[in-house]
């Protein structure tokens, strides 16, 4: 087979771009060519072609992962929120969180000052940023009062990895 090269314009396409988010969201390729109103063959083509270019890779027949670092979404932060005796404000708080895309999982923690641990995902140090910014925002005008919050952006992956046996 020869691998076909592209400039990362011309690769990335808008129906590219739509496959990898679509199997970000875990969608098989005949629900990606039916959102996209194309052929699966089509779509099976394509993925081929962002395989050989090193955006996907499939881990087993019909099991794919998307390469975050690849497509410039590796920026991986983690935030701890502390709030004091405020079970209302923590579940708005949940709430506005799970509706949030950069937001991969929000977990309710025990044993620690903390609250919550959020772990989130960017496409770099700017957007973090802003998105902290709005995120403060969000919480000043709906008056959710914090003791506590800490922000980590990680620095470098040793390992990125699901957990893939029972």
């Amino acid at each position: 087979m020869i691998k076909q090269s592209f400039d990362e314009s011309e690769l990335l396409d808008e129906i590219n771009i739509r496959i990898i988010e679509g199997l970000m969201n875990n969608k098989t390729q005949e629900e990606i060519a039916e959102q996209l109103e194309i052929s699966t063959k089509t779509v099976y083509n394509r993925m081929k072609v962002l395989e050989e270019n090193g955006y996907i890779k499939e881990m087993k027949k019909g099991v794919w992962v998307v390469d975050y670092k690849k497509i410039g979404l590796d920026t991986i932060g983690v935030v701890l929120i502390a709030l004091h005796n405020d079970q209302e404000g923590l579940a708005k708080l949940i709430d506005h969180l799970n509706k949030m895309d950069y937001v991969e999982n929000v977990f309710e923690i025990v044993g620690s000052e903390y609250n919550l641990c959020i772990i989130v995902r960017f496409k770099g140090l700017k957007e973090a940023m802003e998105e902290n910014n709005k995120f403060l925002k969000w919480m000043n005008k709906h008056n959710i009062k914090i003791d506590r919050m800490s922000s980590f952006i990680a620095g470098k992956t040793h390992k990125d990895h699901r957990r893939s046996k029972l």
